[in-house]
């Protein structure tokens, strides 16, 4: 039986201090540059990833401001993971280029790539201009053709959240041409992502959709405003079997230096 773990962490962020700390200013998250920001987060995050002897990492996009990428690379080589990183919307390819070297992108300007060991295919998508684009979709649509089961990271959510960052002009540009792509497939997907700062799962046919809590600050999935919790972090555990991902995530709170809640 082929058996992966592998963990999934995404938008820290670095060196972006959330302005108003927990009240987001009207409705879009804005930023104010701090060196430093969020740092003992990802150390937090990452030596807890070493401790359990897991590998395999994904990066799910947001690194922080320009000027954080080169630190945030030199940290993670240090831990000799085996990772796969896609961007955000705060990242733009150039930037992560200078300090990680990620293959031949599958379409040109993207950072999108698959990896495809006979049981699953995992595929990482490039959607930092807020959108995929024609191109990326097409691409992802021949991906996907002749796969059974397929492990999708992006990240934006595909699948619509009922919460009010969802509303605020957050999402993905082409969601639901996307949305309408995976659904039409004759493949099982598991689409693993983050960008809305909060945990979330769905499912709709066949595309079941796990939401992973960011490592710098999380935002409140229910409220009146956008409202950030800057004290919790974290993030999410994937073992991949043969025909079956399982998920896990783990959450830590500043207070507590370190120690995993759940």
């Amino acid at each position: 039986m082929t058996k992966i773990v592998l963990a999934h962490f995404t938008d820290t962020h670095l060196g972006q201090r959330q302005v108003a700390r927990n009240e987001i200013n009207g409705d879009r998250m804005g930023y104010e540059e701090t060196p430093g920001e969020h740092e003992n987060h990802l150390r937090t995050v990452l030596d807890d990833i070493a401790s359990k002897g897991i590998s395999h990492v994904v990066f799910g996009g947001d690194i922080g401001t320009p000027q954080s990428a080169a630190g945030f690379f030199e940290l993670l080589h240090g831990y000799r993971f085996e990772l796969s990183v896609i961007l955000g919307n705060h990242d733009t390819l150039g930037n992560v280029a200078a300090h990680h070297s990620a293959g031949a992108a599958a379409v040109d300007g993207k950072l999108c790539f698959s990896h495809d060991d006979g049981h699953l295919k995992r595929i990482f998508l490039d959607s930092s201009a807020n959108e995929l684009g024609e191109r990326q979709r097409a691409w992802l649509g021949r991906e996907l053709e002749d796969a059974k089961r397929a492990a999708i990271f992006v990240h934006h959510p595909i699948l619509a959240l009922d919460t009010p960052v969802d509303r605020t002009g957050a999402a993905l540009r082409d969601r639901n041409e996307v949305r309408s792509l995976l659904i039409n497939t004759g493949c099982e997907i598991s689409l693993f992502c983050g960008h809305y700062h909060m945990i979330d799962e769905a499912q709709e046919a066949n595309v079941r959709q796990y939401v992973t809590p960011a490592v710098s600050y999380q935002i409140v999935k229910q409220s009146e405003r956008l409202q950030a919790d800057t004290q919790t972090f974290g993030y999410r555990i994937l073992e991949i079997h043969d025909e079956e991902i399982r998920t896990q995530v783990v959450l830590f709170t500043a207070a507590q230096a370190g120690a995993p809640v759940i």
